[in-house]
This record gives C-alpha cells, sequence and structure tokens, in this order.
C-alpha cells in the first residue's frame, strides 16, 4: 500500500498500516480527549460561579443594584466575593428562573456530571493503555454498527481478468469506408428521421472515398477480417476506434498485421463460432470455399489463412450463410452463376477475361 508518511511517500506492508493507523487513532483520541476536558473545564469554572451567586444572592443583587453599569458590577463582585471575571459576567447574564429551586438542582445535578467527566478525561490523558482502550471500544462499536458477513470469497489462487469482463455490453454501429478507414459509435448516437429529414452525417471521409460497409454489433463480437491474401485476422469490436459522427476513424491496416499490397477484402461480425454457420469466400477468378464458422474460433496474432489464393488471384468477399442457401455471383459481364448444393471448394467456369465482382446469397 502506498501512502504519505511524514510528507513522503512510502510503501507500506500489513503490519506497517495498523501501526501507523494505531498511532493516528492514538493522536486523535488525545486531541479530541483535551479538547473535550477544556470545555468541561470552563463549563465547571461558570458553573462554580452560579453556585456561589446562589448561596449569597441577595448581597449580589444589592451590589448589582448599586453599580452604574455592568463593568462595575463586574469590579466589585470579583473580589468581593472571590469570583473570576468570566464568572462575574455569567452570573450578570444569568436569568432570573434559574434563582427557583429546581434550576438550582438541575445546576448542582450538571456541576456534578461535568465534575465526573473531567476527572474521567482527566484519566485518561493520564494512563496510554486507556487511549487505547478508547480506540478498542470505538472500533467494536463501528463493528456492531456496520459489521456484516463477508461477501467476497477468498480463495488461494484467483485467474487472470480478461478486459471484455470490465467492458459493458451495447450495440455499436460499426463504420468502414472504401479506403479501409474503421469506427464505432454508440446507436444512442443516432435517431430515426421522419419524411423529409435532411439526415446526418454519419462518417469523414476524403473526397475520393466513401462509406462502403455499416452494421450494428455488440461490442463483445468479434469482427473477422479477411484480406485479398487469403488471411483471416480477429478484432473485437469494443477495441476498434470509437469516435465522432463526422469522425473517419482509424485505418484497418493500423489494426491488425498486413503483409505490403494486402488489402481488406471483408469483414464478419460473428457473436459466437457456432457449428451450424459457414463461412463462404470467393475470389476474384471463381474459386469458391465453404468453411465451418466454428473452424476460425481460435483467434492468433498474426492471423491464420481461410483460403489458399492462387498466383494473381485474390480473395473477393466472404459471407456467413446457413449451409443450406443458394449463391449468386455477378461478373464483370454481368453473367450470373447460381450455384446449389455446394461443396467445400468448386472451380466456377468463367469466360475468357471475366472476374468476379459481388455475390449474394438467398433461399430457394
Amino acid at each position: 500500500m502506498l501512502a504519505i508518511l511524514n510528507g513522503r511517500p512510502h510503501v507500506f506492508n500489513l503490519k506497517e498500516v495498523i501501526e501507523q493507523f494505531i498511532i493516528f487513532r492514538k493522536e486523535i483520541v488525545i486531541r479530541r480527549t483535551q479538547f473535550d476536558l477544556d470545555r468541561a473545564k470552563e463549563r465547571a469554572h461558570i458553573l462554580e460561579g452560579y453556585i456561589i451567586a446562589l448561596k449569597n444572592i441577595d448581597e449580589i443583587i444589592k451590589v448589582i443594584k448599586a453599580a452604574k453599569n455592568s463593568a462595575e458590577a463586574v469590579t466589585k463582585l470579583c473580589p468581593k466575593f472571590s469570583l473570576s471575571e468570566i464568572q462575574a459576567k455569567a452570573i450578570l447574564d444569568m436569568k432570573l428562573q434559574r434563582l427557583t429551586g429546581l434550576e438550582r438542582a438541575k445546576i448542582d445535578e450538571e456541576y456534578t456530571e461535568v465534575t465526573a467527566l473531567i476527572a474521567q478525561l482527566s484519566s485518561i490523558l493520564a494512563d496510554p493503555q486507556k487511549v487505547l482502550q478508547v480506540i478498542i471500544d470505538e472500533l467494536n462499536e463501528i463493528k456492531q454498527r456496520y459489521g456484516d458477513e463477508r461477501r467476497t470469497e477468498i480463495v488461494a489462487g484467483t485467474e487472470d481478468i480478461d478486459i471484455e469482463d470490465m467492458i459493458v455490453e451495447e450495440d455499436m454501429i460499426v463504420t468502414i469506408s472504401h479506403s479501409g478507414y474503421i469506427k464505432r459509435n454508440a446507436v444512442s448516437l443516432y435517431k430515426s428521421q421522419h419524411r423529409g429529414g435532411r439526415g446526418k452525417v454519419g462518417m469523414g471521409t476524403k473526397e475520393e472515398d466513401f462509406v462502403e460497409k455499416i452494421f450494428i454489433a455488440s461490442t463483445h463480437h468479434y469482427l473477422l477480417i479477411f484480406t485479398s491474401a487469403g488471411k483471416v485476422h480477429w478484432l473485437k469490436v469494443y477495441q476498434l476506434p470509437q469516435a465522432g459522427r463526422a469522425a473517419k476513424g482509424k485505418a484497418i491496416v493500423n489494426l491488425v498485421n498486413l503483409a505490403p499490397g494486402e488489402q481488406v477484402s471483408a469483414t464478419l461480425p460473428v457473436r459466437e463460432f457456432v457449428a451450424d454457420k459457414f463461412v463462404v469466400m470467393v475470389t476474384k477468378k471463381g474459386i469458391i470455399k465453404k468453411t465451418e464458422l466454428a473452424a476460425y474460433s481460435n483467434p492468433r496474432v498474426g492471423g491464420i489463412i481461410a483460403i489458399s489464393i492462387d498466383e494473381g488471384d485474390e480473395l473477393v468477399d466472404v459471407q456467413l450463410t446457413m449451409g443450406n442457401q443458394d449463391i449468386f455471383l455477378a461478373t464483370r459481364w454481368a453473367w450470373p452463376f447460381a450455384l446449389r448444393k455446394m461443396m467445400y471448394e468448386i472451380q466456377v467456369e468463367l469466360p475468357g477475361a471475366c472476374e468476379v465482382l459481388g455475390w449474394t446469397r438467398m433461399m430457394m
């Protein structure tokens, strides 16, 4: 435990912390007791003056009536009745109701209590062991008032805390631009638009750039990033930069390790790596492949190979499927190809100089 001791930082062990706490509490108890003792002695001094006045009330009244002012009355009362100036002023301020028998009994009772308190406080200051006993009694009182059963469990060892456990799960809008900039924003940052609305800027881009993909994912979702070289990288959505609506975000190449010339081809938000979903990949030259989503459940820092790419070819797009959907490919010449009952890897026969530009999936 790091704390300040005598004006300097000091690292304490458990024994030292307890020792310094006791020293601190002793100082507090002594200063508080001395303060209470001084106040009690002041009160006792005034009560003693009241008692003297009540015993000699007739003579005191005569002196007060004969005095021209309060200052003269104080001057005459002090030597005649052996009073201090404080006692004399207190007698002058005393109300007439204190002359009744009941009020006189209250003064005697209060004086007895104050005298006993003075004796008690004086004994505490004179005995260091009594000071420690006061500390013990106060701690026991705190224990009785606020103590309850321990709620945390003490175990021999603990596992490392995952940073994800401290991330609040909430929906995020993930925006990706054509040139590879990515960011996330809370859904609450946007609101529904009525007819005729002008809309709001969702992402700032360069003049030649544009928003290519936008989707909603939880902060605990995985984001599978597939590259043109057929590799896949993992990111958690909470690891994406959170920026304002007008910000363009951060380049994906700064978030994952890409080889020179390698580009991001597709991104897939995934909540869980379940066995009944599949990842379908297609290359520019018509190679298409289906793999179980669960095969990508073990992330690596440098990513893994999702599909082997031939020389001169590159990964175009990646989609999630349920395994029973039809796939449509669109080529540069706009000739669609429908693939049914897909195998894990097949070759699509394309006309010469024809490249796959995009694709989709649908239930038939």
